[in-house]
């Protein structure tokens, strides 16, 4: 790490301690490029809501953003930069939203349920979420919630061609990297294998195959 690369990350770092944020927490947003508020915000919430989340991390950078620039909405269909920012044709910057990838309820000891969380028309990208999935996200956006708001329902559950997949370890480009929210129990997933493996351990439904590409089943 560079030495002024090092002195932001102390003086952030430093900053989310003065907060209150448990040494833990701020280890997992180095990880992910989450805030280390939202890393305390999910875990909280999975516990007193009795869930599972999975999430697709933004770029590391993207940490120090998160809660001061607005997320990325769906519509934005520009890359971030290295910063994880985006610029806006009017100059505004916005910042890599997290992308859901699943969500799970505790159903018995060792057991969860899904919770189907994209557009109840898979043909509409845009279309409602059924009512469970729209109260989870009211409940996580909320005033005292995530710094850095969901923006749009769960990959996993988007049965559409458009569908992007995952970035696998190997090919072009960095793979895309997780993080599991189970319970409170903060799991890092660094490259696509090791979120299949977790989904199996989980006895979730992992819907891409070893490309990367969706392939439409839900369960």
């Amino acid at each position: 790490m560079a030495r002024s690369e090092w002195g932001r990350a102390a003086a952030f770092e430093t900053d989310a301690g003065i907060q209150g944020i448990a040494d833990s927490d701020i280890h997992m947003s180095r990880l992910t490029g989450m805030s280390p508020a939202d890393i305390e915000h999910f875990r909280i919430f999975t516990i007193r809501e009795a869930l599972l989340i999975i999430v697709r991390c933004p770029k590391r950078q993207a940490r120090y953003f998160q809660g001061h620039v607005p997320a990325k909405p769906l519509v934005v269909k520009q890359k971030s930069n290295e910063e994880g920012l985006v610029e806006m044709p009017d100059g505004s910057l916005r910042v890599s939203d997290y992308d859901l990838m699943c969500v799970y309820r505790l159903a018995g000891a060792n057991s969860y349920e899904k919770i189907f969380f994209s557009g109840v028309d898979p043909k509409n990208p845009r279309s409602a979420l059924m009512a469970e999935a729209k109260e989870i996200i009211r409940k996580l956006n909320s005033k005292v919630g995530l710094q850095s708001k969901i923006q749009h329902g769960a990959q996993d559950d988007f049965n559409n061609p458009k569908n992007p997949g995952v970035k696998p370890a190997g090919g072009s480009g960095r793979p895309d990297r997780f993080v599991a929210f189970n319970l409170g129990d903060v799991t890092y997933l660094a490259e696509p294998n090791e979120a299949r493996a977790y989904y199996s351990r989980h006895g979730l439904h992992w819907p891409y195959d070893d490309g990367g590409r969706h392939t439409g089943g839900v369960s």
